[in-house]
């Protein structure tokens, strides 16, 4: 039997590779999964908030840092800062700021006074 060394070599490159991205697929989605628990651990509280202009925010507080998904599909995780009354979270340039207190809030973007998701309170707890 003669090994026919070329076709050997595509069909184990394209093995490879079918594996590869497998591999990758399920290691980034098992990632995704726990990578929020191993670092934070378990949220504190999770809830929606319904903000003018409709406008959604779903929030998952952690100890020391919000998870906020906004309705547009951003996702982002702000660490918890210094704040008067309520809880600011923060990121480090403090170009996005999302306020907290009781059943309210809502997020500055650049500018202090631009609010940009304004009005929000707690569709359900």
């Amino acid at each position: 039997m003669k090994i026919i060394w070329n076709k050997v070599t595509k069909f184990s490159q394209i093995v490879a590779i079918i594996v590869f991205v497998a591999v990758f697929f399920v290691g980034f989605m098992l990632g995704r999964k726990f990578e929020s628990v191993s670092i934070l651990g378990e949220p504190v509280n999770s809830v929606k908030f319904i903000c003018a202009e409709n406008k959604v925010i779903a929030a998952d507080f952690y100890k020391n840092f919000v998870h906020l998904k906004f309705g547009g599909g951003e996702m982002m995780y702000l660490p918890q800062t210094i704040s008067a009354s309520g809880a600011r979270y923060a990121n480090p340039d403090e170009s996005l700021v999302f306020w907290n207190k009781g059943d309210t809030a809502f997020v500055t973007e650049g500018d202090p006074s631009n609010i940009t998701y304004k009005d929000c309170n707690v569709l359900i707890k």
